[in-house]
């Protein structure tokens, strides 16, 4: 039941504060533009990303669920290609780059059709420990 009486508070607090979230995903796939991470997140998941021949097609990142056999679902994120330089601001790289802190498991996706696949590997691990020695 309801109470039946009401007394009046006194003034509370007032403050203003800044709350950011740590954790979307429980996977996150990374790798140079075109390297197929939309792709496989489509392939996974019920998700739709826009997938296009042209770099940075992805500009957000986007989440996807793969259910598992035992009932439980897994978050997948399909984070904006990486590019050399990244980490210094290079583009779009420093906001993209924290998405990355975001996910619990990192996922390397190399194009093995790519001049340098090994290349493009150390590459992105590079950025990452330039940013933050944790991710590499």
């Amino acid at each position: 039941t309801a109470p039946r009486l009401a007394e009046r508070g006194e003034p509370g607090a007032a403050r203003w504060l800044s709350v950011e979230l740590r954790l979307v995903a429980d996977v996150g796939f990374l790798g140079k533009p075109n390297a197929g991470k939309s792709t496989l997140l489509a392939c996974a998941s019920a998700a739709k990303p826009k997938i296009a021949n042209y770099p940075f097609t992805t500009i957000v990142p986007n989440l996807g669920v793969c259910d598992l056999d035992d009932g439980e679902g897994l978050v997948l994120c399909d984070v904006p290609g990486l590019i050399e330089g990244a980490a210094s601001g290079t583009g779009l790289g420093l906001s993209f780059l924290r998405h990355v802190q975001r996910c619990r498991v990192l996922l390397h996706l190399v194009d093995g059709t790519s001049e340098d696949p090994i290349g493009d590997f150390r590459t992105i691990n590079k950025e990452l420990e330039l940013y933050d020695e944790y991710l590499a």
